[in-house]
């Protein structure tokens, strides 16, 4: 277990032992979740680990693959806030 203060700003840092485990790094994205009194960080996987693994359809190969990771982002975390 690890603690952490609050900033005036309501930030906090994530101790160096949890994004360790978590394998966050510098300008990962992470999801925080809040379900029974409790808040849960989950890191986002980004999409340039898949680039290579799947098919694209014909409409998002105009995109760029930060356009693309930010849909996806945007596609998690709807799916985590129901």
């Amino acid at each position: 277990m690890s603690t952490t203060t609050i900033t005036k700003k309501g930030q906090i840092t994530i101790p160096k032992s949890v994004r360790e485990q978590l394998g966050l790094r510098e300008g990962d994205k992470v999801i925080v979740k809040f379900s029974g009194g409790k808040a849960f960080i989950r890191k986002i996987p980004s999409i340039f680990n898949l680039q290579s693994s799947v098919s694209i359809p014909e409409d998002i190969k105009k995109l760029s693959w930060k356009e693309i990771e930010k849909k996806a982002h945007d596609h998690i975390a709807k799916r985590v806030k129901s």
